[in-house]
């Protein structure tokens, strides 16, 4: 077949050649293009040729058209790069890329800021978006940055969006003791993101400037609280509530979904919200940005009217209202426990939201007052019961107390804390309010897991290894502290063994069914 018929000139060299196949060798045109380019775009494109080094995605979106990446190149820095003017917002970070090409073994290219122009494109999106909706978090991973480059090709000079980004990293450079955010671990790109959107809706509220002295001091000491955390889970496997509403949710699976990165971010605002003065500039203003982002998450986004008409209440930070409970006019402060998150259009009926004062002071009284905690421990609780749910599928502590087999005439309760600790805890809570004196005088007689109940932690909850404490918490009501020190296998054992061993008030023991201890999905 013709297919299969050889070439003349195959297997032979040049000079072995036919004149007329020399001829068209020697004849043939060939298309040359010269690179005109700096001294290290060169260097940088023989590398990449030579060592056969692939383009990172962020350096993929380099390469788009647009304005949004000259936007990103320009203030988050590119080496070389004929727009780069990388802000002083970014010398936060203790490892950046150092401001050069790293040519690591002579043969393979890295940019060292590609990492960083990612990060930058990710919060720039961000803030854009709050500019557009108010609040809103979405996925920071490729595909979301990457339509986000798509969708913003031209950006018109002085956008209102890119502007607030600017603002806001200027910001945050200009802050006293701006550079005190290297102290301790390093701020990670996670950490200045959620850093970074405190400050702007601190910055797009009418605040006094009190709250600028603070903020770094105060994120310094959150930072080490997540190192705290993290130190406490790898030596007891013990999730205090910042590692488990905030350090476990900054790696793995779904670390960068929108779900995720709001639960954190609700977590630091229940933090830091208590640790710098917030002082409005205008008393008789509305509920600033802040305020509005606190209650939003404290009243888990659902609309506060009862007969609220929208599926399962659920109301946008966009296009929700905070009702002044007491109204503004009738002597009404601009405070959180006057302040109840209400939809757009419930909020349009004034006579029904006078009518539901008494049912808005008996749902904040109920936020604020329960179990005689404070608000900021129950909006940690209010974000923990999101990262809960995700808990239990991995295999969460829980207890289940069937109050009617235990006498009472309530219905049965499950308790699934934010870490296994505090679900031992607000157990221990509920019967010692529930039944008195007698169940104290139970508890406190034998070991809940490894320590009695205590009145002086530092003394009786000691690692006789070395001398010093171990964490306790307290349980709300009482005088009295629980040390969650121990590893699950013997909290559910000791659990079991003292559930076995205790009296109603009347004598008999509790009934198999009364508390029951398991692990694993709802």
């Amino acid at each position: 077949m013709e297919s299969n018929r050889i070439p003349s000139w195959a297997g032979k060299k040049f000079n072995d050649l036919e004149l007329d196949d020399r001829d068209k060798i020697l004849n043939h045109e060939l298309l040359v293009v010269e690179v005109t380019a700096e001294k290290n775009d060169v260097r940088e494109l023989f590398i990449r040729l030579q060592g056969g080094t692939p383009l990172s995605a962020q350096e993929k979106r380099d390469a788009w058209p647009g304005d949004f990446t000259n936007f990103v190149i320009r203030n988050a820095g590119k080496q070389g790069h004929d727009f780069s003017n990388p802000m002083p917002y970014f010398e936060q970070f203790k490892k950046s890329g150092g401001g050069r090409t790293n040519i690591a073994d002579g043969e393979h290219y890295v940019d060292g800021w590609a990492e960083r122009r990612k990060f930058f494109a990710g919060l720039a999106m961000t803030l854009m978006l709050r500019e557009r909706s108010d609040l809103d978090f979405v996925d920071i991973k490729g595909k979301t940055i990457n339509d986000f480059y798509i969708n913003n090709l031209d950006l018109r000079p002085g956008d209102v969006r890119t502007e607030r980004v600017i603002n806001v990293l200027k910001l945050v450079s200009s802050l006293p003791n701006f550079e005190n955010l290297k102290q301790g671990i390093p701020m990670t790109f996670q950490m200045a993101f959620h850093f970074t959107l405190l400050v702007d809706s601190l910055n797009q509220g009418n605040y006094k400037a009190t709250w600028k002295q603070e903020i770094v001091a105060a994120f310094v000491d959150f930072k080490e609280a997540i190192v705290g955390a993290r130190k406490h889970y790898k030596d007891t496997h013990e999730s205090l509530p910042h590692y488990e509403s905030f350090a476990r949710l900054l790696s793995g699976s779904g670390s960068d979904t929108a779900e995720k990165i709001r639960i954190r971010h609700s977590f630091l605002l229940s933090e830091m919200y208590s640790k710098i003065t917030v002082v409005t500039l205008d008393q008789d203003r509305r509920f600033g940005p802040l305020e509005r982002e606190v209650i939003w998450n404290r009243d888990r986004g659902c609309c506060q009217n009862p007969g609220c008409l929208l599926p399962g209440r659920r109301v946008s930070f966009h296009h929700s209202e905070i009702h002044h409970i007491i109204e503004h006019s009738a002597g009404g402060s601009t405070t959180l426990r006057n302040g109840i998150l209400i939809c757009t259009q419930c909020h349009g009926n004034r006579k029904e939201m006078q009518g539901l004062t008494d049912h808005f002071k008996s749902y904040i009284e109920k936020r604020y007052s329960q179990t005689n905690r404070t608000f900021f421990n129950e909006l940690t609780d209010d974000v923990q019961s999101q990262t809960d749910r995700s808990s239990r599928v991995r295999g969460a502590l829980r207890i289940t107390i069937n109050w009617g087999a235990l006498n009472i005439n309530r219905p049965t309760e499950v308790i699934s804390r934010q870490s296994d600790g505090h679900t031992i805890v607000e157990m221990l809570r509920l019967l010692l309010t529930e039944f008195g004196e007698p169940m104290e005088e139970q508890l406190r007689s034998q070991k809940i897991t490894n320590y009695h109940l205590s009145t002086n932690p530092t003394i009786d909850f000691v690692n006789g290894a070395d001398g010093t404490p171990y964490s306790s918490i307290k349980i709300d009501g009482t005088a009295l502290y629980f040390c969650p020190q121990s590893d699950r296998p013997r909290k559910v054992g000791r659990l079991q063994a003292l559930f076995s061993r205790l009296k109603l008030p009347d004598g008999d023991d509790f009934p198999e069914d009364g508390l029951t201890v398991t692990i694993g999905e709802e």
